[in-house]
């Protein structure tokens, strides 16, 4: 019997129905990797100068005065070990507290080292109890993910900040594509069809774990995993996992939405020899499901042989995964999924709560095509 398919205007319905709750919010088996990733780039020491100012604050700060600015002096060893002296200028006000943290460019991260200062707020500096980096973190410095910060008590989240730029990194560029089509799900209850919509995610580049961060711990999701793959929401992901970036507005678009076929996430890092790369992205018509790396540890490599990987990711080295926070429907009718539910995590609790690909815990679903392709760019 040859299959009939959904209205057309119900794929349309549904995504723009998970648009909404977006904005609200907004407002395989792991293989052991114990080889130790040289850092390249790390000389026995790195210095480099920095700049500090109000146009790199996030959130964007109020009543600065012109010329509020600073400028730094940071070293790191192979050690991990940080030295810094911190200038400021023209602020609103002294300045409070000061901070090296972890995040990209255009994002916020939590606080690795707390500066201290000895003359009122003018200059501040690493204290010599301070502790090393990790070599996780010393990736992150190599890679510019680390920045200064600087408070003052108008601006309590920051006045000025600057990027912390070795100058080592590849910039790639990552695109995440929807090539779903109105056949490509079975609703095999009804005979249906439908497209599979993806919801905004996040991503991380990270080096020398054992598995994806994002995906920690195995045994029980964290609470941003379980927001993205119930909800499509991303926002709590931030403070559960250190280091991961939010991605949520469409190419083509100016606010944060899912994309239905056709639509596409795009997103840049920097990453140096031996960072890997993972993200989610929800399997919109589940109850919490979603799209994540599935080889080796749950990462995509992105230099190999220590040249940047290029090109269409294998669709082999990507899967579905189940959360294990929510119980399953049947995809594209449950009541609690997202595009029917009445607000965001409802539904009743798994039993298995395992963090696993569908594969893993003996689950299936009925696909007629693939739904994501990743591909992968790396900059001049």
């Amino acid at each position: 019997m040859k299959k009939r398919k959904s209205p057309m205007n119900a794929p349309l319905k549904s995504v723009l129905t998970l648009s909404v709750l977006l904005a609200l919010g907004a407002c395989s088996s792991s293989d052991d990797d114990d080889d130790v990733v040289d850092q390249s780039g790390i000389d026995d020491v790195q210095s480099i100068s920095v700049t500090l100012s109000a146009a790199q604050e996030i959130p964007t700060p109020t009543a600065v005065p012109d010329g509020a600015s600073g400028s730094a002096d940071v070293s790191v060893d192979a050690d991990g070990i940080v030295t810094a002296t911190v200038g400021v200028s023209n602020l609103s006000g002294d300045a409070t507290m000061a901070h090296i943290h972890r995040g990209f460019a255009g994002s916020t991260g939590p606080v690795l080292i707390g500066l201290t200062s000895e003359d009122g707020g003018s200059t501040w500096t690493v204290p010599a109890d301070a502790r090393a980096l990790t070599d996780d973190e010393i990736g992150a410095f190599n890679r510019g993910e680390l920045y200064f910060n600087v408070h003052t008590e108008a601006n309590a989240a920051g006045e000025i900040r600057g990027q912390i730029d070795a100058g080592n990194a590849t910039t790639f560029s990552v695109l995440l594509e929807n090539i779903s089509t109105a056949d490509t799900l079975n609703v095999l209850s009804d005979n249906t069809t439908q497209a599979v919509p993806l919801s905004p995610g996040v991503f991380i580049v990270h080096r020398n774990e054992d598995d994806s961060p994002l995906l920690l711990p195995r045994d029980a999701a964290n609470a941003g995993l379980e927001a993205v793959a119930e909800d499509g929401n991303p926002a709590l992901y931030a403070e559960a996992v250190p280091g991961s970036v939010a991605f949520s507005i469409p190419v083509g678009a100016d606010a944060p939405a899912p994309i239905g076929p056709g639509g596409s996430y795009e997103f840049t890092l920097q990453a140096v020899d031996g960072d890997k790369l993972d993200f989610v992205t929800m399997f919109i018509p589940s109850n919490d499901w979603f799209y994540t790396a599935t080889d080796a540890d749950n990462s995509l490599d992105l230099f190999v042989d220590g040249q940047p990987v290029s090109g269409e990711v294998l669709e082999s080295d990507i899967a579905i995964w189940d959360a294990g926070t929510e119980l399953d429907e049947e995809p594209g009718t449950g009541a609690n999924q997202a595009q029917r539910q009445a607000e965001a995590n409802t539904g009743d609790a798994d039993p298995d709560t395992r963090v696993s690909s569908l594969t893993g815990r003996g689950q299936s679903v009925s696909l007629n095509g693939a739904v994501l392709r990743v591909t992968i760019t790396p900059q001049p």
